[in-house]
């Protein structure tokens, strides 16, 4: 902690001995704080002047200037010498950085000129003291408590000042980070730029790729004629293959029915051998008995035989050509075998082919698409550079706005300093006056605590203005990645900027005003102190109540005219009453129509008093001690205005409290006079125009609740055969067209009898009851649209949604219609529709105010009110009851009017003052709204990281990929190796027999179309894979391209790799919109139920798939194909990935949890 440093004129003790500190603050022979010592002997260095420049006046060798450090403070009470202090060297303001805003603050800190004196002197004095009202102060120490108060005062404005620069320097640092990243900007952009660069190459392999891309095409069309033709080689020998074995079953039948007939030849041939062994045998005895009949079958026998033995060459010869055929054939079709075999294999060959084809044009497409992609981006990024240049040219306007708001918070800070200077010399002047006249101590303090109030509601000013500065450089911080409509909320700031600096120099010019009158105010108030004591005691004692009283009654009018002028600029009455209205808004109505009655109440009573006799004027004077208290009120709701934090219910309360007493005050005191008249048809008019403000701010509450709740699409409409606009809408506007051009009647009227009144004239007492009476039935339109809004329609919609009951057109015209009959259709006795007894009634309205204002306008019906004031009759007895004299009660008098004056013009400015700080006060509202837009930006470059690290997830994925990749490659050449052998297994296999070899064939057969069809399989799905991993060197090459400035505004471009092996899902839920407390809540709770799930699913990895595939290929002797997705490997994996990809959730939530949490 630097050490404090010591009041100017305070003694204090350095190692070359005792002096009085003449300076305090930065030098230009050295950087950091110096302070100057006036030495009491000579032992010091120089005379206040060091290198040229004077710091201070003092003798040769009695000056020195040492480091606060050094510094030992003996006495704080300050000597009556002013120090001296020069402005610093030009060459100190390189050093707060930048030049055209930092040396301001400290070029201006100490604000009091340099004037040479004698040698007979031992400090310089000001002009002002060498006047004949203030005695010399040479050799003397002025011990006044004015004076010690003014150096303390002094002391505190020096570290204020100090404070000041502390924080001019963080400012200036600001600007240099502004600076900073507008360079960093300009880097980007010239980054991107040489990005386009590469533009042209990338073109060029675009072309060379899609010659490529052509060329494949057309040996793909090759390709798939030559696959086509084999085809058809293949289809020729399956039908070839297919008549042969029709053929060879036909052999075979015939084969096995000539083996039939054989076997039945050979059994023939059997019996006839046995019949011819048995004939031989018996033929002896049978020779002799029949001869003839031997002879006969001997001959039939032999003749049988011959047929047989030709039967049996005929059948050998036929078993042999059946054989030879047979064998033939079996040649032929071993042939075709072979053949088919041959065929076999080059249809492979060909397939083989056309898959390295597939696998090249699938190559190719993903390689066309990348390049279309790339062409994509480049386009993308040429116009996103295009946005960057055009939002660095808007932050380079919004800085020069920057730096003309930092002048005008310079010139500002140098109005303040003059200001305090011209306070600081009325205080010299003062001095002398007050040690002429001790009992003016106290109105002089009471001046200086004023005066510090508003140096103090100043410095609050320029801290506001301030506050400003720093949220606008906040936003040029966060403006560059703001979107499209940067350009007109650029605008739109440099027009306010506009209107604050010309409400800036206003506010200053009315700030100078008001010091003047302040100053003037100040000078009669204490010429009043001084007057009250010669007034007489007469006057003390019966006049000053009631003179109280009437000042009370005109405080209050123009205290609560006041509020209600700041209430109707915060809500824009009667501007806002055309657009959607609120309940809030009638309530306002409402409650400026009480506080006019209030106030017009007031004015009357003043009227009353400024005209009445001097008996009622003491009379009434005696309840002012009773009225008093009310003021409080009133001035605790202003300040409640002022800090927006006005209650308009607890306002209405008390207006209605305030009003039953004066209705009281007005039956007792106030009932027997006539000079209230023009206030009083004042009050009638005002009551008038509140009231139509209230009739149109229920009706527009009206149209706006019913249109928003049929908009609502949770909400059942059930309008039947009622036309919305027709029947509802289309009246209401009518009504609120009719309430705008009565607003001009009224206006007229209410401008005529304000004028009126200013004139001290009202109009003849003929035309108060025709006003009298128009303000009664003005009423009637309030009372039918606050009970339509507040007693029906309002609760009808508020149950409707409470309820989730449908909404029905008919109960509100019912609600509009039992309205209209209970209000303004009470005395009508025709039955005529709601709506138009309404603008019946509206129309009556004003037709009797279009009569009565002419009558108005008429210079015929206006009466003078004359009286004189009762203060003035009471002169007289007050000269006659003291014999002062009377030139000084005349000068007294004249001095109340002009005290009277200036308080009056002291309020207006007031106001004035008040309404540019709740301008002001808008204006911080705005500055907000920019602070939520740039935590938005805030939170885009947390998601600027969080994609940053979904990159560094991809590059771990695809080296994942690659290392699937290379198993995957293994697993292809062993499947290649198994495809190969099984190829070479049919065909080592040889029939052992001539029968079995078609059987044989077939079978075979069979089974090669298996392998092919699994193989095929495998083919397909690493081709899949294989096309999928194709992109990794393209992905590389656009991941060693420089990283973007800022996310892209389009979607993002899909992944390269879609497989089920990539975990761009998870990666993809960290790019959202900025994070809120609701989405984080919402995040949250989802993120939960899938940690609950994870947690609760089983973690058993599913082997059956496994086991019923390798019980299938077990059967036919070959190695089981598995999918990958169905492996238990590829199971552990997903649940290990899920876990992961949950974990990354959970951080990237924590992340913009705590980043939420930081930015508020």
């Amino acid at each position: 902690m630097a050490p404090a440093e010591p009041p100017l004129g305070a003694l204090v003790e350095v190692p070359a001995g005792r002096g009085l500190v003449r300076f305090c603050g930065g030098t230009s022979f050295s950087a950091g704080r110096w302070v100057g010592i006036e030495l009491s002997e000579a032992n010091g260095k120089n005379d206040g002047t060091v290198q040229g420049i004077k710091y201070f006046t003092c003798k040769p060798n009695y000056g020195v200037f040492v480091r606060p450090s050094q510094v030992k403070t003996i006495s704080l009470e300050p000597q009556p010498v002013l120090a001296v202090i020069t402005q610093p060297a030009p060459s100190l303001r390189p050093a707060l950085g930048h030049h055209r805003t930092g040396s301001t603050g400290l070029a201006r800190g100490p604000s009091v000129r340099t004037v040479p004196s004698s040698p007979g002197r031992t400090a310089p004095s000001s002009p002002r003291a060498s006047s004949p009202a203030k005695p010399s102060t040479n050799g003397s120490s002025f011990t006044s408590p004015l004076l010690s108060l003014t150096t303390s005062q002094r002391t505190q404005d020096d570290q204020e000042v100090q404070e000041l620069r502390a924080k001019i320097r963080v400012l200036e640092a600001k600007r240099a980070d502004d600076a900073r990243h507008v360079r960093e900007l300009e880097t980007r952009l010239s980054e991107a730029e040489s990005f386009v660069a590469l533009r042209p190459k990338l073109q060029a392999k675009l072309s060379s790729q899609q010659t490529e891309l052509i060329t494949t095409r057309r040996e793909l069309a090759d390709a798939q004629q030559l696959a086509q033709m084999a085809e058809s080689r293949i289809v020729d020998a399956q039908e070839q293959l297919e008549m042969a074995m029709l053929d060879k079953e036909m052999a075979e039948e015939r084969a096995e029915m000539a083996e039939a007939e054989l076997e039945e030849v050979k059994e023939n041939l059997a019996i006839v051998e046995v019949e011819l062994q048995v004939l031989k045998e018996g033929g002896a005895e049978e020779v002799t008995e029949t001869p003839v009949k031997q002879s006969l079958a001997y001959i039939q026998l032999e003749k049988q035989n011959e047929r047989l033995k030709e039967a049996l060459i005929r059948l050998r010869d036929i078993s042999q050509e059946t054989e030879q055929e047979q064998r033939r054939r079996i040649a032929e079709m071993e042939k075709d075998v072979t053949n088919l075999d041959e065929l076999q294999a080059q249809y492979e060959e060909a397939l083989y082919k056309l898959t390295n084809a597939e696998i090249q044009v699938e190559e190719l497409k993903a390689q066309l698409d990348d390049a279309l992609g790339a062409e994509e981006m480049l386009v993308q990024l040429t116009e996103r550079n295009l946005m960057l240049g055009e939002k660095i040219e808007e932050m380079r306007i919004t800085i020069e706005d920057l730096e003309a708001l930092k002048e005008l918070n310079d010139e500002l800070e140098e109005n303040h300093m003059e200001t305090e200077k011209t306070m600081q010399e009325d205080l010299d002047a003062r001095d002398a006056q007050i040690r002429e006249q001790a009992s003016k101590i106290n109105a002089l303090e009471e001046a200086c605590q004023d005066l510090e109030s508003t140096i103090m509601q100043f410095r609050e000013l320029v801290l506001q203005l301030q506050t400003e500065l720093d949220s606008l450089r906040a936003e040029t911080q966060t403006a560059q990645h703001e979107s499209a409509t940067a350009a007109s909320q650029t605008a739109a700031m440099m027009s306010l900027n506009l209107k604050l600096q010309s409400s800036a120099s206003k506010n200053q010019a009315r700030y100078i005003d008001l010091e003047v009158k302040k100053i003037e105010a100040r000078e009669a108030r204490e010429l009043l102190n001084i007057i009250q004591p010669y007034l007489p005691q007469v006057y003390v004692e019966s006049d000053m109540d009631a003179t109280n009283c009437y000042l009370l009654f005109q405080r209050l009018a123009l205290k609560v005219d006041l509020v209600n002028t700041v209430v109707a600029q915060t809500h824009n009455l009667p501007d806002s009453l055309s657009g959607p209205v609120s309940d809030v808004m009638v309530g306002v109505c409402e409650m400026r129509g009480r506080l006019s009655s209030l106030s017009t109440t007031c004015r009357r009573f003043a009227a009353i008093l400024r005209k009445c006799d001097v008996e009622s004027f003491l009379n009434i004077g005696r309840i002012y001690p009773e009225i008093a208290p009310m003021e409080k009120r009133i001035d605790m709701h202003i300040d409640l205005l002022r800090r927006e934090e006005f209650r308009e219910l607890e306002c209405v309360n008390d207006a209605l409290k305030m009003q039953s007493q004066f209705d009281h005050l007005a039956e007792t005191y106030f009932n027997e006079y006539e000079f209230d008249l023009g206030e009083r048809e004042l009050g009638l008019a005002l009551a008038i125009d509140h009231d139509l403000d209230t009739f149109a701010a229920s009706i527009g509450l009206i149209k706006t609740a019913v249109s928003a709740i049929m908009k609502d699409e949770d909400v059942d409409l059930e309008t039947g055969d009622v036309d919305t606009e027709a029947e509802f809408f289309a009246p209401l506007q009518r009504l609120l067209d009719q309430c705008r051009s009565a607003k001009v009647l009224r206006r007229k009227l209410t401008k005529r009898l304000d004028d009126l009144t200013q004139d001290s004239a009202a109009l003849k007492v003929h035309l108060v009851p025709q006003l009298q009476a128009l303000n009664n039935i003005v009423p009637e339109l309030l009372n039918f649209g606050i009970s339509l809004a507040g007693r029906n329609v309002m609760p009808y919609l508020n149950d409707v949604r409470s309820a989730k009951a449908p909404f029905k057109l008919s109960t509100v015209l019912s609600y509009v219609k039992e309205t209209a009959a209970s209000t303004v259709g009470k005395d009508r006795k025709d039955d005529i529709a709601s709506w138009e007894s309404v603008s019946e009634f509206f129309n009556q309205v004003m037709k009797d105010a279009g009569a009565l204002l002419p009558l108005v306008l008429e210079t015929e019906n206006i009466v003078k009110i004359s009286g004189t004031a009762p203060w003035v009759l009471r002169i007289e007895d007050i000269k006659a009851a003291t014999a002062i004299n009377v030139e000084a009660e005349r000068k007294v008098a004249q001095l109340n009017d002009e005290m009277q004056a200036l308080v009056r013009t002291l309020k207006s400015k007031d106001q004035h003052i008040q309404e540019s700080s709740v301008k002001i006060e808008l204006m911080d509202r705005r500055m907000e709204a920019v602070k939520k837009q740039a935590d938005t930006i805030i939170d885009l470059e947390n998601e600027l990281n969080k994609a940053r690290k979904q990159e560094r997830a991809y590059e771990e994925a695809m080296e994942q990929l690659q290392a699937d990749l290379d198993s995957l490659e293994q697993d292809n050449a062993k499947l290649k190796t198994m495809a190969n052998n099984a190829e070479r297994q049919p065909s080592a296999a040889q029939p052992v027999e001539p029968e079995s070899v078609p059987i044989e064939g077939s079978l075979e057969t069979s089974y090669l179309l298996e392998q092919i069809d699994a193989l095929r399989g495998t083919v397909r799905f690493l081709r899949t894979e294989n096309s999928y991993l194709r992109g990794q060197d393209l992905l590389k090459e656009i991941e060693s391209l420089p990283p973007l400035p800022a996310p892209i505004t389009r979607e993002p471009t899909p992944e390269l790799v879609s497989s089920s092996l990539s975990d761009s899902d998870s990666d993809s839920d960290d790019l959202s919109s900025p994070p809120t407390l609701r989405t984080l809540s919402a995040e949250s709770k989802l993120l939960y139920r899938e940690v609950i799930k994870y947690t609760c699913s089983p973690r058993v990895v599913d082997l059956s798939a496994v086991r019923a595939r390798r019980a299938e290929d077990g059967e036919k002797g070959v190695r089981p194909w598995i999918p990958k997705k169905k492996t238990p490997a590829y199971h552990v994996w997903e649940r290990k990935m899920q876990g992961e990809r949950l974990g990354k959730k959970l951080h990237g939530l924590l992340e913009r949890t705590s980043a939420l949490a930081a930015s508020r």
